[in-house]
């Protein structure tokens, strides 16, 4: 079991927590380390100014060095109440003066050096500053018992990691929550940015995700994802162009393919090239219909009439579907039917329903286009119906029911799915062997608006 989180946040909060967990526990050791330093070199600092207070009182005389001290220093060393002493002593350790009590602190430990030295004896700490009167060097010895009463500054110290701990923990149990709240709002566009990118598909390639206000540690992906989309549209483009190209480049010899039949002697070989001929110019229409497909932006949407749409469609291919011996009839509601779209790409979709319909059934079908007030346009027949066990697998790009490509390349259905994506709408194919295929289209209602013919 993976124990490591996919999220980034959850890694990053995991990763808090570790080092807040260590901060928790080397903090308040390194604080409690800091302020010790700080209260001893404190209480030095405090015996050394006393000492050169005392040293800065000593005179010459000719029975040797007097000590004369501060009234207020003979009061701080009056009382053994805090443990405080000094003694005035020669090179040979004799007492040249002392405070009361000093027999108390065990000043002889003190160092005697050229320069002042901070000293330990125990519970004592003591500083050690040497004096030059005349000729004779002393030594100013200057004591405290940091377990005495008036030695506070322990006390105070670790009251105040007592104080400190908790609030500490408080602090950085917060942190977590109050980081969640701020990488979350860090990661909005990050997440506004996958979500730019989800939405884009292949009728969207111009849309490209939005680099500003992404951390720089994200953007470099967001400008690389660009790229690709810019190469991918392209890519599209192109092709798309390619097949356009190699459709309008068949159309002409296909004609003049179709009037140098006419030439055929033989009826029956005749019309089996016609069909054939016939057949290659269904694909090259499909061909052309899938380029329009691809290279139409759903963009250009606008609110047309679907009830003009049909009327319109089914004029132009009115000829034809009579021509192959079938009828075809149109049932639309007296008023308009506004729909939210792109007229060519839907005309486009009508007009491969009825061709299929009439292609692949036999003569003599009815073919009943269908204008809903919902939206919806449906084209039925009457034919055999499709031979699949689900009629959704012919929207299928290259399906075919007999798996043959003679009369087309199999993408009239994709083509019509594609469209319906485009505009967000739905394709249903309802089918039953001998009962005939309804397929119908639901565009997106628009509001009332000024109806935009599709011509």
């Amino acid at each position: 079991m993976k124990l490591w989180p996919r999220s980034l946040i959850a890694r990053i909060l995991l990763l808090e927590l570790g080092a807040i967990a260590i901060a928790a526990v080397a903090l308040p050791m390194l604080l409690t380390s800091f302020l010790r330093t700080e209260a001893h070199r404190y209480e030095q600092r405090i015996l050394a100014e006393q000492a050169r207070t005392i040293a800065n009182g000593i005179r010459a005389s000719a029975s040797g060095p007097i000590v004369r001290l501060d009234p207020a220093m003979v009061r701080l060393y009056a009382s053994p109440y805090d443990g405080r002493a000094f003694v005035v002593t020669d090179s040979g350790g004799g007492t040249l003066a002392e405070s009361p009590y000093a027999d108390l602190v065990p000043w002889r430990n003190a160092p005697r050096a050229g320069r002042q030295l901070p000293f330990r004896a125990g519970a004592f700490v003591g500083v050690s500053q040497p004096v030059r009167v005349g000729a004779a060097r002393i030594w100013v010895i200057v004591t405290q018992d940091r377990t005495g009463p008036g030695a506070i500054l322990d006390d105070v110290m670790h009251g105040f990691i007592r104080r400190y701990d908790p609030v500490l923990i408080s602090i950085l149990l917060l942190l977590p929550l109050i980081n969640s709240a701020l990488i979350a709002r860090l990661f909005f566009a990050v997440r506004d940015a996958s979500h730019q990118a989800a939405a884009i598909g292949p009728h969207n390639l111009d849309v490209r995700i939005e680099e500003a206000g992404l951390p720089l540690e994200v953007a470099p992906l967001a400008h690389a994802t660009n790229d690709l989309l810019a190469r991918l549209q392209a890519s599209f483009r192109n092709q798309s162009e390619f097949v356009a190209n190699v459709a309008h480049e068949l159309r002409t010899p296909l004609t003049v393919h179709r009037v140098e039949l006419e030439g055929v002697e033989d009826p029956a070989l005749r019309a089996r090239l016609r069909g054939s001929v016939d057949r290659l110019g269904h694909v090259v229409a499909q061909l052309q219909d899938l380029a329009t497909l691809e290279v139409t932006a759903d963009d250009k949407f606008e609110t047309f009439d679907a009830r003009e749409l049909a009327q319109e469609t089914i004029g132009l291919h009115a000829p034809q579907i009579l021509a192959a011996g079938d009828t075809i009839a149109l049932d639309a509601p007296p008023g308009p039917v506004l729909v939210r779209g792109n007229p060519v790409l839907a005309g486009l979709a009508l007009a491969n329903l009825i061709t299929n319909a009439s292609r692949h059934t036999p003569p003599g079908t009815l073919i009943e286009v269908r204008v809903g007030p919902d939206g919806a346009l449906l084209v039925r027949d009457d034919g055999p119906g499709i031979a699949a066990s689900n009629p959704q697998d012919a929207t299928e790009r290259y399906w075919r029911a007999d798996h043959e490509r003679s009369d087309g390349a199999g993408l009239g259905l994709s083509i019509v799915r594609r469209i319906m994506e485009v505009h967000q709408g739905r394709l249903t194919v309802q089918s039953h062997p001998g009962e005939g295929t309804c397929v119908s289209l639901r565009f997106p209602l628009a509001p009332e608006a000024e109806v935009t013919s599709p011509s």
